[in-house]
């Protein structure tokens, strides 16, 4: 292990009907007008409108609405609510959705305090946002774990970029976790958000660092319970424990504590960025499209890192040591699920043109990656076992 130093400021308030706790939660701050953003109608469906609205009316609080978050959101929204928070001087930003909502929410409250052509410089790495308007959250959707996180990932449609930061005064003050809210959501995003939870743990688990045992048994554990627990929902066993428990391993995933004390890979993130940007795949399914072939180049460049890996992962998930096999189970596992495993499955045309585009743009800010590094010609490489 290595040293490290871990903090998590975000309150977090999990289970049913939770969201009767927003008055108390919100009191302390004393705010005065509030922007809340969300997507389109799920919100309103589910009654978690209406109580935010009912609340605020009794707190006495202005509501401003940055409403149609779409999934892997754009600049478009970021801008647009950045501009109604300095218009109506908003003081306290409040996130109603899944991930992409919560990312947008982020950035708007970082972009709030900047001039609007520096917004998009920070997701360049060309200058640092300093400070953000204050957050809270009401989760949907069990996925991203943004709910814990100082993360946010934003995509250009002008520019066809697609760019994550993430600053510690973007961690929520509190996050509201209601499960039961997740029992709507559909099959396919369903699947999507426990492959991008697997995902977000495996991208912690392998790792150059040695001796990390009780981070690697805890990520294997919050692995388990996911696909368990999606398993259950497969196989018709649709109930509130069962999306409780995926909810809570979707904000273990991404809190950061089980990457305490080694180093994370994160390249299979960074490469599935122009993925999802150029052809609109679910986030969750680009990534389960191209990681296996990126365990494949990872043990053929680093056999002694992926090895040890790959062996400790197999006997804690299928019994079995054998690196090359163990991928294959991966592999049949996203496959099970019902996630894509290939480009072709994920409905992505890999010609000369398009690997040009996903080598330069996943490359635009550097190398990827820890456990090997990624330059053009492994990610040529990558993509092409990923075809």
């Amino acid at each position: 292990m290595i040293n490290f130093t871990y903090q998590n400021p975000t309150q977090i308030v999990f289970g049913k009907d939770q969201i009767n706790a927003l008055e108390t939660l919100m009191r302390p701050y004393q705010k005065k007008t509030v922007l809340l953003v969300y997507g389109r109608q799920s919100i309103k469906d589910l009654g978690v409108y209406d109580h935010i609205v009912k609340t605020f009316n009794k707190l006495q609080i202005t509501l401003v609405e940055e409403a149609n978050v779409r999934p892997n959101p754009s600049m478009q929204s970021v801008l647009s609510g950045r501009e109604k928070c300095i218009a109506n001087k908003v003081d306290f930003v409040l996130a109603a959705g899944g991930g992409s909502v919560l990312d947008a929410a982020k950035a708007i409250a970082f972009a709030a305090t900047m001039e609007k052509d520096d917004v998009w410089r920070v997701f360049l790495r060309e200058t640092d946002a300093e400070k953000a308007l204050p957050i809270g959250t009401i989760l949907t959707l069990a996925a991203t774990g943004s709910e814990a996180n100082g993360n946010t990932v934003i995509t250009n449609d002008d520019t066809e970029e697609k760019r994550s930061v993430a600053y510690p005064f973007l961690f929520p003050a509190f996050s509201i976790i209601d499960p039961a809210y997740t029992l709507s959501v559909n099959k396919h995003y369903t699947i999507a958000g426990s492959v991008d939870v697997i995902m977000h743990v495996f991208e912690q688990y392998f790792s150059p660092t040695d001796r990390t045992e009780t981070s690697d048994y805890m990520a294997l554990g919050v692995v388990k319970s996911v696909i368990e627990n999606t398993e259950r929902i497969l196989q018709g066993d649709d109930e509130y424990q069962t999306r409780a428990n995926i909810s809570w391993a979707a904000t273990l995933g991404l809190n950061w504590l089980l990457q305490a004390g080694k180093i994370g890979d994160w390249a299979t993130h960074r490469l599935s960025y122009p993925i999802t940007q150029r052809f609109g795949i679910t986030h969750g399914f680009a990534l389960s499209a191209i990681f296996p072939a990126w365990m494949e180049t990872a043990l053929a460049h680093n056999p002694e890192v992926m090895t040890k890996r790959l062996a400790f992962l197999g006997r804690e998930l299928f019994g079995e040591d054998d690196a090359p096999r163990v991928i294959d189970h991966v592999r049949n596992l996203f496959a099970r699920l019902g996630a894509p495993t290939t480009l072709q499955e994920a409905g992505c045309d890999l010609d000369e043109g398009t690997m040009d585009y996903f080598v330069q743009n996943a490359l635009a800010l550097g190398p990827v990656g820890t456990v090997i590094e990624i330059e053009e010609t492994k990610a040529r490489e990558l993509f092409n076992r990923a075809r």
